[in-house]
């Protein structure tokens, strides 16, 4: 049985790889959050976190399957498609599954929402079924032949957080189907970035209006749409500073952008003025 891959990527590296200079290519301009600094670097670099996806089995080995089926699944149907989004191109209804698929599991698989998840949960169970879940792992770790430490926890409900990821994902990608779908141009003089949480959702309680953005490449992003209009005569090209600043704001770790100038960059600006 092959070793489980240690770095296990939460944003696609064939996806980045949209936002590079020359596009497809491995040459990223990525500001790194932590540094507060730009740097350059390949796909294999960004956006991945260890052990994100894979859990230790029964046996006590770790196995990193629930990654390769998500590779098989959702990454391999849906790159070609996203390659044609990425340069204006159409796509049909099959691609657009695997295309809306691939955002859902984007959304989803975020270290930072996995954990957030997972503390939330942890928090809200009552004292008592606390107690068994900790009996519980130590159990799993005794049967398993791994040290009860501090992230025995976590290891333990990994399958559990596993199975909520995919059905939350295809619920997900199940209401994207049924929204109206708008690709987004821009110029290259004016590109769209990314980051490693690319998906923006908004609910207008008031008007019933829901939206999702997700930006495909330098030069086209994703709005779908549900319970309003999308305004096409406008030039939305003078709304990229606020789509990329929406992409700026919910980043945690990295933004990746095809050149480091580009609309919205003032709140990376105060980043780097930041003592």
């Amino acid at each position: 049985m092959a070793k489980a891959a240690r770095r296990q990527h939460f944003i696609a590296r064939f996806y980045l790889r949209n936002f590079a200079e020359p596009m497809f290519s491995d040459n990223l301009d990525v500001f790194d959050m932590r540094k507060t600094r730009w740097e350059r670097r390949s796909p294999d670099g960004v956006g991945w976190f260890p052990h994100l996806c894979s859990m230790i089995d029964m046996a006590g080995n770790r196995t990193d399957e629930f990654d390769q089926y998500l590779k098989q699944k959702v990454e391999d149907p849906a790159a070609p498609a996203l390659k044609k989004l990425a340069t204006g191109g159409s796509i049909d209804a099959s691609e657009r599954s695997a295309v809306a698929l691939f955002v859902a599991l984007t959304a989803a698989r975020s270290p930072e929402l996995m954990k957030c998840v997972m503390a939330e949960h942890l928090g809200s169970l009552a004292p008592a079924d606390r107690a068994e879940l900790d009996d519980l792992v130590e159990l799993w770790c005794g049967w398993t032949g791994k040290p009860c430490d501090s992230k025995s926890q976590s290891e333990f409900l990994k399958p559990s957080s596993f199975g909520a990821i995919w059905m939350w994902t295809q619920s997900f990608q199940g209401r994207l189907m049924e929204w109206e779908w708008h690709l987004v141009q821009t110029t290259r003089a004016r590109p769209f970035v990314t980051s490693d949480r690319p998906a923006f959702a908004q609910w207008d309680r008031d008007q019933g209006v829901r939206l999702v953005s997700f930006p495909v490449s330098s030069e086209f992003a994703l709005i779908v749409i549900s319970g309003g209009r999308f305004n096409v005569a406008r030039d939305l090209t003078k709304e990229v500073p606020a789509m990329n600043r929406q992409t700026m704001d919910r980043a945690s770790e990295f933004v990746v952008a095809c050149k480091e100038a580009c609309p919205g960059d003032e709140f990376l600006a105060l980043r780097l003025t930041k003592p």
